[in-house]
């Protein structure tokens, strides 16, 4: 698949990666059928946020179709479309209980930051049974 990656503060290429898989029971994977830029978007290719590291698919904001689902994954099925939150949230945490996601201690901004993001063909949605999107 074609994917942004980010190269280091100032550089961002187009690349051919792999489909990424399932890595946990609660994940997705999503074809991106649309996906967005905001304005945190333009921080990291200018190397503002120092925890992305090089190689990292940009982007944390989408739409696309589910393809396929981990096995603690009821809330849809592949085929639906779904819109991909900006954050992710295990939904177990205290932040979680609270409804502080982004404060989520296995989730939050995690998308094109921590985890590749959503400027790609496809996208593993971590927590996505709680993730406030799919």
């Amino acid at each position: 698949m074609t994917a942004l990656v980010y190269q280091g503060a100032g550089k961002k290429s187009l690349e051919e990666r792999p489909i990424p898989e399932l890595a946990a029971p609660t994940d997705a994977i999503v074809k991106m059928t649309r996906t967005t830029i905001c304005g945190t978007d333009l921080h990291i290719p200018k190397g503002d946020v120092p925890g992305c590291e090089p190689g990292r698919i940009l982007g944390h904001e989408g739409v696309g179709i589910v393809q396929q689902i981990g096995a603690a994954v009821s809330s849809f099925k592949p085929g639906d479309r779904v819109l991909v939150s900006c954050l992710s949230s295990c939904g177990k945490c205290d932040y979680c209980r609270r409804g502080m996601y982004s404060h989520c201690t296995t989730g939050g901004w995690v998308l094109g930051n921590k985890i590749d993001g959503t400027q790609a063909e496809y996208v593993r949605i971590a927590h996505a049974e709680t993730s406030r999107c799919c």
